[in-house]
């Protein structure tokens, strides 16, 4: 560092900051330098820094508590009471952002189709963009990731982690149900596929698991309505050929109609039972319509994506007062620790 022995500073503190910036003044070139190689480093890094592209999906997601009196009362009947009895409210809320951070479904997302006539996966996608040496070494990866080898395995977690950590999900006023999935990346279409199948792979399974007791309930009435047609379609046959062996019999033998009263009875019987699981089959339609959660996509980007501002002019400027700052302090110290030594 060069050096004014000609100088000796006095202990106040004025005089040595006067002093001290004399000196600075005296080497300013050296100031200089230091604020062109601190721009320069800025100036290099923004250089060589690939553009970040955004992918934002504006959607609503309706959460909100079903009235589920009427449905309450038929899962009782078909022994789902236990089920339904307190309220369910694990996706409620913003529970639905933690789930978007599930490594299972980011692993589904990933085996999600990008490429209908290839049938490329986006795991492939990002593996074959942004790992272009694994990928021509280890080839494709399948679609049930228990068969991978260990070095595959290893790169298939990395890559959920990083695709984790490369999107957000937050809502946009608490009161709200508008929600919105953003990812980012140095691939526009990696940023584009990433949010847009997480949300199709969430959305799908948070309304899956929301109506799985509804569905159940349909799907259980709906066998017994297919069930109950059958043997009253069959009851109904047997019903009319008795009518037809006993038509026009002598009315003092009506013993031999004992048949015809009991296959009326039958029909009767299974009848009202149809109509009774038809009227809760279309009851447990309609409540599972209600349980159902809303789920709109309101806004999505389109490709080609356009890259975020870098804020070159900015981060030259931050990097060029970080050397100003720097090669200053350094002088200054020292300047004022070798005088101040000398001195005393």
């Amino acid at each position: 560092m060069p050096e004014d022995k000609n100088q000796n500073i006095p202990k106040d503190w004025q005089a040595i900051s006067v002093s001290t910036f004399r000196y600075l003044l005296k080497y300013w070139y050296l100031v200089l330098l230091g604020a062109l190689i601190g721009g320069a480093i800025g100036f290099i890094k923004v250089y060589k820094k690939k553009p970040v592209y955004i992918a934002t999906f504006n959607f609503v997601l309706s959460t909100d508590q079903k009235d589920r009196n009427a449905f309450a009362g038929l899962a009782s009947q078909l022994g789902f009471d236990g089920i339904t009895s307190s309220p369910d409210n694990i996706f409620s809320g913003d529970n639905i952002i933690e789930l978007f951070k599930s490594r299972k479904l980011i692993g589904s997302a990933l085996q999600s189709i990008v490429d209908s006539t290839s049938h490329q996966t986006l795991l492939n996608y990002i593996v074959q963009n942004e790992y272009p040496k694994a990928y021509k070494s280890l080839g494709p990866f399948s679609q049930n990731p228990t068969t991978y080898s260990p070095i595959k395995t290893k790169l298939y977690r990395k890559i959920i982690t990083e695709v984790g950590l490369s999107f957000s999900v937050f809502k946009k006023d608490k009161k709200l149900i508008f929600y919105m999935i953003s990812a980012n990346s140095t691939n526009p279409n990696i940023a584009y596929y990433v949010s847009k199948y997480m949300l199709g792979e969430t959305s799908d399974y948070f309304i899956d698991t929301k109506t799985k007791v509804a569905a159940t309930s349909v799907q259980l009435l709906q066998h017994e309505a297919d069930s109950l047609a059958r043997v009253l379609s069959g009851t109904a046959a047997n019903s009319a050929a008795t009518l037809d062996r006993t038509y026009n019999l002598n009315p003092s033998l009506s013993i031999q109609r004992s048949g015809l009263m009991f296959s009326q009875a039958k029909v009767t019987a299974f009848g009202g039972a149809y109509s009774e699981v038809m009227r809760n089959l279309e009851i447990a339609k309609i409540n599972l319509q209600k349980e159902t959660p809303l789920y709109r996509i309101i806004d999505e980007p389109e490709l080609p994506l356009i890259a975020e501002p870098t804020g070159k002019t900015k981060h030259v400027l931050i990097t060029t007062i970080i050397g100003l700052v720097l090669i200053t302090l350094l002088l200054g110290g020292d300047y004022l620790y070798k005088n101040l030594y000398k001195y005393n």
